[in-house]
């Protein structure tokens, strides 16, 4: 016996190991809208299905609701007097089992209601204090639910008595029961991860098994050939009523499981963050399809036909109900009458007649006219964005909720991952991923991709993307602005693009049937052309209007950069003129400030020195002779004597003063070097030498006659004799230059 175990584990390990890890693909349905609960605090936690008498029943606190499984509005709203854990149809679509918080000392916990009359029979039944599902037998004639003893109670449908009981296997509450499809079977599993399996009168079949899990969710198979159970983390099980285990997968947080009527496949409902509800082949465990969710998901029901889902309803812990499904085609399209925007709805039946995402009793986005509904909001129209980069065009189809819808999006998102105020990115990518998920992108890129026509050449392979553009992010769930989502798709370009070429749209897609966009609005279109120069244009293209025709030509890019910087020069050339003509104006100013202020300095400092100077050099020669004489007499040395100064007249002395203390002046002296000396002297020489005299191979020749003091005529080459003239001297200090040998 316990060689054939291992050998059972060793080979379900086998197979699990070899189970191929596939992608699930798209179910093929998408969200087409949600039921709105009574009250605004409402928090949805169990949904059912009656396909008859299309209901739609839900149930948040201790409130139950029906709405219609059409139109999802609501039909009737009943209060209990306790928290309601579960609700079921029956089979035969007479009757609704509603589970409630039980009572020790109140039998009441277990009610039936009467579809058609809308009344709960006075006959009552006790359930759990905890959570458990109530479930009914094949024939409708039985229900049974969990009771307070680890066990199960099964009542008569009719007289809500104990028919059977099931007792003694389970030391921990029951947390799942459920009858076969041929109702000869009963599982049971409970919080320890116990599962057993019973017969229809609550006989213990002697078959049990472990998964030490609560579990959650529990379903027989087609023909009863097997059973599947799913843990609160997300396990799942699956078993032979002969009592081996079969496979076991892991697939995160779960909140329940449903084997189909008539297929081998398991729906499970995927609970974590990311949310989705999945069909996997109930032998191979192979991922068939799914339908991504974008809230959070706490129960759900569905209608199938052979395994695919053609409606489900999710429970999202807010005030809605989420709905999936086929999108039907809207109220009033085909029929006869104007239409505005080209939606194939008559302006008397469409709630939106210039397709703006405004609703028409609610449109009040215009200026300057009487009736907004006829002025569309360009910013909110359906927009085509096209740009080419290269060889690939890339076209950017924008759409954009209205108010209501915007709401709806916000109030389910914002607690799709927590419980709060705010949308955060992971809210935004969680629906970003859910609606590109659930469509069907080959039906869009083929449609698309058909729509366009190239001049030369054609557009070919194309990949989808899906963002949401804005109204989510960091939004409050009554914020004004509206959802805009957008897919962005992007084509090869084959062969390569040669320019000059043009692209024509010849038809207005619309993919309403295979994706979220039924919600929105799809016509009229507003085309947005990105040249290769950067300068967009646009234009409204509606269905009964011309097919627009965007050129693209080489010589855009030739002035993006001659013409384009030419054009901003002359939109610019007076500013430009202006600005050149006050710089000019500045640099001549300074200019002729510098030079005026060095003229005035040349003429106060030297000018005056000069003409003194000269004047001495023709009224008294002899001076002048005399230094020469000492200049020449002198002995030539390479290193500077002290400086010393002598007063003469009283013009030459405060002239040369000033020369003086200025050359001391230790910021303004000049660095001392041996070759200054010879230069200095020669310098004097030439400048003692400098005048207005004649010369020639005898000396100067004075041309000037001047009268001397005592009289007579300064005759050239006479010899000169005369007094001294006293001259008043002013007295002044002469700083003693030191001399290299001296400092040494």
């Amino acid at each position: 016996m316990k060689a054939n175990y291992v050998s059972v584990i060793l080979c379900t390990l086998f197979i699990s190991l070899t189970i191929p890890c596939a992608t699930a693909n798209s179910s093929g349905i998408n969200f087409v809208g949600v039921t709105l609960a009574d009250s605004n605090d409402a928090y949805t936690k169990s949904v059912a299905l009656d396909d008859g008498h299309k209901l739609v029943a839900s149930s948040y606190g201790n409130t139950l609701e029906f709405h219609d499984l059409d139109t999802l509005e609501i039909i009737n709203s009943i209060d209990f007097v306790r928290e309601i854990f579960d609700i079921q149809f029956s089979p035969n679509g007479e009757y609704l089992a509603i589970s409630l918080r039980a009572e020790q000392s109140i039998p009441d916990s277990i009610q039936i209601m009467n579809l058609e009359t809308g009344e709960i029979k006075s006959e009552k039944g006790r359930g759990n204090d905890r959570y458990g599902n109530v479930d009914w037998s094949p024939n409708s004639e039985n229900v049974i639910t969990p009771n307070m003893n680890n066990g199960a109670d099964i009542y008569n449908t009719e007289t809500m008595s104990i028919a059977n009981q099931i007792s003694g296997q389970h030391v921990s509450d029951i947390t799942c029961v459920k009858y076969s499809k041929s109702g000869n079977y009963i599982v049971t599993g409970d919080e320890l991860g116990r599962v057993n399996i019973w017969d229809s009168s609550g006989e213990y079949q002697e078959i049990s098994f472990e998964v030490q899990e609560e579990i959650i969710g529990c379903d027989f198979s087609q023909s009863d050939a097997k059973l599947a159970v799913i843990t609160v983390t997300g396990n799942l099980h699956t078993f032979s009523l002969s009592g081996s285990q079969l496979q076991n997968l892991d697939l995160g947080d779960s909140h329940g499981m449903k084997w189909s009527l008539n297929s081998d496949r398991i729906f499970i409902l995927e609970s974590d963050s990311s949310p989705e509800l999945i069909v996997i082949d109930g032998s191979t465990f192979e991922q068939i399809s799914s339908v991504r969710l974008m809230h959070k998901s706490l129960d759900f029901a569905l209608i199938e036909n052979q395994g695919v889902i053609m409606d489900l309803f999710v429970a999202t812990d807010s005030n809605h109900i989420a709905a999936y499904g086929t999108p039907s085609l809207p109220e009033g399209f085909g029929s006869i009458g104007s239409d505005l925007d080209g939606d194939n709805i008559p302006d008397i039946l469409d709630d939106d007649d210039d397709g703006d995402s405004h609703l028409d009793d609610w449109d009040f986005n215009c200026l300057n006219e009487t009736v907004c509904s006829r002025n569309p909001d360009i910013s909110t129209l359906r927009s085509y964005q096209l740009n080419l980069v290269g060889d690939t065009l890339i076209i950017d189809d924008v759409y954009t909720m209205n108010t209501i819808d915007t709401y709806t999006f916000r109030n389910l998102s914002r607690r799709s991952i927590i419980s709060d105020q705010r949308i955060s990115y992971e809210e935004t990518n969680l629906i970003e991923g859910a609606i590109c998920h659930n469509m069907d992108k080959n039906d869009y890129i083929t449609k698309l991709r058909s729509s366009i026509e190239l001049s030369i050449g054609q557009i070919n392979n194309g990949s989808l993307e899906c963002r949401i553009i804005d109204g989510l992010s960091f939004t409050k769930w009554d914020d004004k602005g509206q959802i805009k989502f957008a897919f962005r798709t992007t084509f090869d370009i084959i062969p390569n693009a040669s320019l000059p070429f043009t692209i024509e749209i010849v038809d207005q897609i619309s993919v309403i049937g295979s994706s979220i966009t039924h919600i929105v609005e799809n016509h009229p279109v507003y085309i947005s052309q990105v040249k290769l120069d950067g300068i967009v244009e646009s234009s409204v293209w509606y269905n009964y209007g011309e097919n627009p025709v965007l050129n693209y030509s080489s010589a855009e890019k030739g002035d993006n950069q001659i013409d384009s910087i030419l054009g901003k020069i002359l939109d610019n050339i007076s500013m430009i003129l202006a600005v050149a003509l006050a710089c000019t104006l500045s640099i001549w100013f300074l200019i002729r400030r510098n030079n005026l202020n060095s003229t005035i300095l040349d003429e106060m400092d030297f000018g005056e020195e000069e003409d003194d100077y000269e004047d001495d050099e023709i009224q008294h020669p002899e001076y002048i002779e005399e230094f020469d004489d000492i200049l020449n007499d002198a002995p030539q040395s390479n290193k500077p004597e002290p400086i010393m100064t002598y007063t003469d007249d009283l013009d030459y002395e405060e002239t040369n003063q000033i020369k003086i203390q200025e050359e001391n002046n230790p910021k303004k002296r000049a660095a001392f070097t041996l070759d200054d000396d010879s230069q200095s002297n020669d310098d004097i020489k030439a400048k003692r030498r400098s005048g207005k005299i004649d010369r020639n191979k005898q000396g100067p020749v004075m041309s000037t006659k001047r009268q001397r003091l005592d009289g007579k005529l300064d005759i050239p080459g006479e010899k000169i004799i005369a007094k001294k003239r006293v001259v008043k001297t002013k007295q002044r200090k002469v700083r003693r230059v030191k001399s290299d040998d001296e400092i040494q």
